[in-house]
């Protein structure tokens, strides 16, 4: 690829490349619009479009990156979740349109409670309780993560988005940090069984593992029976627990929130998945 190859040239050569990945084209597409400040969607990068040196070099390199299997928000450095853009790094996971899921519920949840208050437990990118606030411009949280990197790509994403007055960002472990009684609890946790082949080798090799595999149990459900046994302290008596799990665990979660004497109930993502229980302090029926 030369000095004068054309744009369309480009993407079109770099979208051959890039056949290990769900969408080639679009990936290219993605990445040549970063190159050049437009917005993905711009249909400019349709049409042929003069690029320099730098910016030829700067296409291929990145594109060299993909092709290696680094996630493509690794490489554009932010990415989309819940109509908002965030910083992404190696730092946190990449969010997932299926965790969009615990967004719609969680705003159900809160609905008619004035001046909520929550918690999430592995704040990561903070996109989900960004994305909370917000929709709930009377919402306040505090977000707990035990990796110091996450928290900084946290902090950075929520001052963009004018939000470091109303989430307090916590380091620590699960629920420990957490005082006082909020209205929700809201977790992502690593539910990832170690040596799992569902598990992409792009993603195992890429984002960080302290965020994907379950190490307390080694099962998947680890993290849900601690946030499970911890939650009822940390909420008010029409508080709630919602947490997002893998394909296959939500029974074996729900069991153990009814063996606690705790109702569970759950919903499917876009794909019909079971991916998300909610456990409340009802007993269970």
């Amino acid at each position: 690829m030369g000095d004068s190859a054309s744009s369309l040239d480009l993407l079109r050569q770099v979208s051959q490349r890039l056949q290990h990945s769900d969408a080639p084209q679009l990936d290219a597409l993605w990445i040549l619009a970063q190159v050049l400040q437009l917005d993905h969607r711009d249909p400019k990068l349709r049409s042929d479009l003069e690029m320099t040196t730098e910016q030829r070099g700067q296409f291929l390199e990145m594109a060299d990156r993909r092709a290696g299997g680094e996630p493509l928000a690794y490489i554009l450095g932010e990415w989309e979740f819940y109509g908002y853009t965030l910083e992404v790094t190696p730092s946190v996971l990449v969010p997932r349109p299926e965790t969009e899921l615990l967004v719609e519920w969680a705003l159900e949840l809160l609905k008619g409670r004035s001046d909520p208050r929550i918690v999430e437990v592995g704040v990561g990118c903070a996109a989900l309780v960004i994305a909370l606030a917000q929709q709930r411009p009377d919402l306040s949280a505090i977000a707990v993560d035990c990796s110091a990197g996450a928290l900084e790509v946290a902090r950075r994403n929520l001052q963009r988005h004018q939000l470091l007055d109303r989430i307090e960002l916590v380091q620590g472990h699960l629920l420990e940090p957490i005082d006082g009684r909020h209205d929700l609890i809201i977790s992502n946790p690593p539910y990832i069984v170690e040596g799992d082949p569902r598990l992409s080798a792009d993603v195992a090799r890429f984002e960080p593992k302290a965020a994907l595999i379950d190490n307390i149990d080694g099962d998947g459900i680890g993290f849900h029976r601690a946030l499970i046994d911890d939650f009822p302290r940390c909420v008010n008596a029409t508080g709630s627990l919602l947490m997002e799990c893998g394909e296959g665990q939500v029974p074996a979660i729900e069991r153990y929130a009814r063996e606690r004497g705790r109702r569970a109930t759950s919903r499917r993502d876009l794909a019909r998945i079971p991916r998300a229980v909610h456990v409340d302090l009802d007993p269970a029926g």
